[in-house]
Formats: structure tokens, sequence, C-alpha cells
């Protein structure tokens, strides 16, 4: 009986410990992610109060909407990408 017990608190401790190891690890991720959703709003921020450049009279599409549009994709292409955005894909803003 001695014995027995010995083994299930044995048993219970190794359990605890894998548990603690598992919580510890979730977290990080957790802090990871918190960190990086941060990170891209400072950028949308810094985004939203950049000075607007002024536009070049020689090039009438310099100010187009599609430019614009095509000028945000390359410039989100060349960011670095977040653990989430690599596993899961980048979400769609609607």
């Amino acid at each position: 009986m001695s014995q027995d017990l010995s083994a299930r608190l044995r048993r219970v401790e190794q359990q605890i410990r894998a548990f603690k190891q598992l919580h510890q690890n979730e977290l990080q991720i957790i802090l990871d992610e918190l960190t990086d959703i941060a990170r891209q709003v400072d950028e949308e921020k810094a985004a939203e109060q950049a000075p607007v450049t002024a536009v070049d009279q020689a090039d009438p599409a310099a100010a187009s909407p599609k430019r614009a549009k095509w000028l945000a994709e390359q410039e989100k292409k060349a960011a670095p990408k977040s653990r989430r955005e690599l596993l899961f894909g980048e979400r769609e803003e609607k």
C-alpha cells in the first residue's frame, strides 16, 4: 500500500511538472502574439499620422487609388510576418 501511494504521488508530481511547462510555453506564445498585435497597432497609428506627401504634377497617376493600393500591397509584402501570419495566413481587412 505504501509503495502504491508513493508511486501515485510521483506520478501526480510528474503530471504537475508537465502541466507547468505546457502552460509556460502557451503563455509565452500568447505574450508573443500580444507583442505582434501591439507592433501592428503602432505601425498603423504611425501610418495615419504620417504627413501626406505632395502629389507629383508630372505624373497624374501618382494620386491614383489603384497605385496607392498597389504601393500598400508592396509595403505589406516587404514587412516581416508574425508567427501567427506564417501559420494561419493573413486576415483580410474588411
